[in-house]
């Protein structure tokens, strides 16, 4: 990988020539960076080194390990060079050594081109989020840091319990930094101040003088309250939490700031300045090691909080501490990603030469980018393709790895029309088009890439760009969301955590000014200022509770929701079963959901009629005066489902209202009397209309059954609750079934459903929508047990699914990291 990113290779041209290679991309996040990398090395290759350009490999085949033989080549030519006969390497013969062990041995030579121990600029911290939610310093970084703030004495005589020695732990560490920092500002700021300019003196100290303060301040308020007993330290840091977001920005740029140091130690008068300070300051360290500490410091308070409260477990106030501690170092690696995303998309823009386009930035995070094909009314040319939030950039590559653009499309006019996924295709022959929505006379892009599997990866991407177009299905009151540039630290509505990152951290709606993450679109409320709803639904969290029936119970019968079967289910007296009655079904804990209001029509549906609410065979009926009911005739309803997006775009006066559906939607088919339009009802929307029938494809029958006669009950869970009552079972399914129901756009990442499987009679699963993808989760049954893995187990499907609503699947399945957020029947039109 390191070849391939072009580190590697930057690194052994100055090895061989130092500063034959003055900067590059210590840590590229998107391909284009890895080329101009290989650029760079290339160029030097030319340059330094007398090869000659036919003598050369090309980046894209070094990006696309195409032709390998030539890398190794380039290479053993360098090998033979008199800069590498000069510092003692051996030359290699280009047929000699195996991929494997050329690649082993030029990593080693790069390594071993210094002594010190920051030479490289390497990552100073990883993030691991799946164990500890903060970064991991290497062995070298955490052993200068724990010589620089370790425990040099107690404070009062050695603590005898393990409590005592934590809260010392804690205090005297914290005394410790802040002498760090006070040294790095007495001995370096202060002196440096005089002869370096005043850039060059933020970039490389940044905000070191507030954060000393803001820890003189920590460092008061942990004496008062351990000289209290200790029991206020949690709140030492809820108090302090507001201030210690500066660290964001200060752990982003450490970076910018290590290469500085090192830039300025390349002029040996400022070089002699800066050792000079590190004698005065009787440090073993240098300025770099020593400006990496606060990042270190900030990144151990939760794990230190998370041990005081081990032995502390009644101490609520470290609880809180420890919480918004880790979500700290949450928000500074974030920050860090999203300042890396911010360079990336620059270096970009510098490679623009037509650049009369917006600034980039504006485009929002870039999601991929790569070499593709791109087809329109021509033959296919080699282009190269940027992914960002809100558009796919086509660039044609010039000279010196500089870019031009040939067209930008955003996606708020352009939508994806095809796939292209041919079983046994050649390169090039997987893709997608995307078709102008707006302006039908504009041409269509053909985009297409190598493999199948780039190709997965793409339209993954571009879903997550469109979703950011997309309104949660739960709103009644839709906002107006768009990416957005905060200046300030601003929370999100959603899950009360801080934006975090220097661009596009997240949505804000234009109309009522509510700001998210991206993520949390599907927790948040009703926009407040928008006053005609687009869609009837609730939250599954705004659910009524339902009333428990009361007095001697009776069976009534209906239609099901999901076609075919008539339910038999328990209610109330007959003087009260009214379809208006507070008397209701019994139910479980969990309630189900009400009525779908009815939809506003769009401007689009405007021509589309609604249909009026009646009691239909959809509904339950009573005869009032009597106690048995009365059963309703079951009509004969074809299920279809959309496969091809129709606007509702007018057909004729024959076929008046048109109805618009989007693809994924299901239909009520009411009437076939044309081959080429038919009439159906839209389950999402609630309208009738006519549409084109070569749009939808046959789902399911439902059957017609004479009056008073009924097809079977559904399954019943032990303890007698009938499935049917809670918003999230849907029957008996196969797999493809689940999938077409929670695979529209429209519904949102953590709506589920539990189905009986066709497969295997009696069992259950669970499919749940999860980063745009439909998982599917099989339920074990046996002895009356039900549970996903045998070290937890449940006595009913009920309790099963009532457990990972508030408890994430990650528990079990360590890539799917949601909870059961919305039953698929509580979504509008289900």
């Amino acid at each position: 990988m390191s070849l391939v990113n072009g580190i590697v290779l930057c690194e052994v041209a100055n090895h061989l020539h130092p500063g034959a290679i003055k900067s590059f991309n210590y840590r590229p996040s998107i391909q284009f960076m890895c080329v101009k990398n290989i650029d760079n090395f290339l160029n030097a290759c030319i340059k330094f080194f007398g090869l000659q350009t036919h003598e050369l490999f090309t980046a894209t085949e070094l990006v696309e390990v195409e032709n390998f033989g030539k890398v190794v080549e380039v290479l053993s030519k360098l090998s033979e060079t008199y800069q590498a006969k000069a510092i003692g390497l051996q030359p290699f013969d280009s047929g000699y050594y195996g991929d494997q062990e050329l690649y082993h041995t030029l990593q080693r030579d790069a390594e071993s081109r210094s002594e010190d121990i920051y030479s490289r600029i390497e990552e100073i911290f990883q993030f691991d989020a799946s164990s500890e939610y903060s970064y991991q310093d290497s062995y070298q970084q955490e052993s200068i840091y724990e010589d620089i703030v370790k425990i040099k004495q107690y404070r009062m005589d050695k603590p005898s319990d393990k409590k005592g020695y934590m809260i010392d732990e804690l205090f005297e560490t914290e005394k410790n930094y802040v002498q760090v920092l006070e040294i790095i500002i007495t001995h370096f700021l202060d002196k440096l101040r005089i002869t370096l300019p005043n850039d060059d003196i933020k970039i490389v100290f940044q905000d070191i003088e507030e954060l000393k303060k803001i820890h003189e301040k920590l460092l008061q308020r942990l004496k008062l309250s351990i000289d209290g007993g200790g029991s206020t330290i949690g709140d030492c840091f809820v108090k302090t939490i507001d201030q210690f977001y500066k660290y964001g920005n200060y752990c982003a740029c450490l970076d910018t700031a290590a290469q500085k140091i090192d830039e300025l130690m390349s002029d040996s008068k400022i070089a002699n300045n800066i050792n000079r300070c590190i004698q005065e300051s009787e440090q073993r360290f240098g300025l770099k090691d020593l400006i990496k500490v606060p990042a270190q410091r900030i990144l151990k308070y939760h794990m230190l909080l998370e041990n005081l409260h081990k032995v502390s477990p009644e101490n609520l106030g470290l609880q809180e501490g420890f919480r918004m501690m880790k979500s700290l170092a949450n928000f500074i690696n974030e920050y860090k990603r999203n300042y890396e995303q911010k360079l990336a998309t620059k270096s970009i823009e510098e490679r623009i030469q037509n650049r009369d386009l917006e600034d980039l930035l504006s485009f929002g995070k870039p999601l991929k980018d790569g070499e593709v094909m791109v087809k329109t009314n021509n033959k296919p040319v080699k282009r190269f393709a940027f992914l960002f939030e809100r558009c796919v950039l086509i660039c044609k590559k010039t000279e010196n790895s500089n870019l031009e653009i040939i067209v930008s499309l955003d996606f708020e006019t352009y939508e994806i029309s095809e796939q292209y996924d041919p079983p046994g295709g050649s390169k090039f022959s997987f893709g997608w088009s995307m078709k102008n929505k707006v302006d039908i006379l504009q041409p269509t892009y053909q985009i297409l890439v190598k493999t199948s599997e780039q190709c997965a990866v793409w339209l993954t991407k571009l879903n997550e760009g469109y979703s950011l177009l997309r309104s949660p299905a739960h709103l009644q009151f839709e906002h107006q969301f768009s990416l957005h540039d905060f200046k300030t630290l601003t929370a999100c509505a959603g899950c009360q955590e801080m934006l975090s990152g220097v661009f596009a951290q997240g949505l804000l709606c234009q109309t009522c000014k509510l700001a998210c993450h991206r993520h949390c679109k599907a927790r948040i409320v009703d926009c407040k200022k928008t006053r005609m709803p687009s869609r009837g639904s609730y939250g599954h969290k705004d659910l009524p509770a339902v009333p428990i029936a009361t007095g001697p119970l009776r069976r009534m019968s209906y239609i099901n929701d999901l076609g075919g079967e008539s339910v038999q289910m328990d209610s109330g007296p007959a003087s009260s079963a009214t379809p208006h009655s507070s008397t209701q079904i019994p139910t479980p804990s969990t309630t189900s959901p009400p009525p779908i209001p009815p939809r506003v029509p769009s401007l689009k549906d405007r021509r589309s009629v609604p249909s009026t609410p009646t009691f239909s065979s959809r509904s339950p009926s009573f005869d009032r005066s009597s106690s048995s009911p009365q059963h309703l005739a079951i009509v004969q309803v074809d299920l279809y489902v959309c496969t091809r997006d129709y606007n509702g775009a007018p057909i004729s006066d024959m076929f008046d209202p048109t109805i618009a559906l989007n693809r994924g939607e299901f239909v009520e088919v009411m009437k076939k009397e044309h081959p080429m339009y038919w009439k159906g009802k839209s389950q999402a929307s609630g309208l009738v209309g006519y549409f084109p029938s070569e749009n939808v494809k046959l789902y399911s029958h439902t059957r017609t059954d004479s009056v008073g006669s009924l097809p079977a009950t559904p399954r019943q869970q032990s303890n007698g609750q009938l499935l049917y009552n809670f918003p999230w079972y849907v029957g008996e399914m196969d797999r493809n079934g689940g999938r077409m129901m929670l695979e529209p756009a429209t519904v949102p990442d953590g709506c589920y459903l539990v189905r009986e499987s066709k497969s295997r009679v009696g069992q259950y699963s669970i499919d749940v929508k999860f980063n745009f993808l439909v998982k599917h989760i099989r339920v074990y049954y046996k002895d009356g047990i039900y549970c996903l893995v045998p070290s937890k187990t449940f006595s009913s499907i009920v309790e099963l699914v009532n457990h990972y609503q508030h408890s994430t699947l990650g528990q079990v399945f360590k890539d799917l990291q949601t909870k059961l957020l919305v039953p698929y029947r509580c979504l509008p039109g289900s």
